[in-house]
């Protein structure tokens, strides 16, 4: 989401960005683990 902050010509590009880097700014460790699970889940299923 840094990619996207400050490196559009409108405004709603950046507000777009800030939901997201809260989210991964509070559970990074949350959501990583839940990535992690997922990953190994669909590995076993595939």
């Amino acid at each position: 989401t840094k990619q996207i902050e400050g490196h559009t010509i409108c405004a709603l590009g950046d507000a777009a960005a800030w939901p997201v880097q809260g989210l991964i700014r509070h559970f990074r460790p949350e959501i990583e683990a839940r990535i992690e699970s997922y990953t190994a889940r669909t590995a076993k299923a595939a």
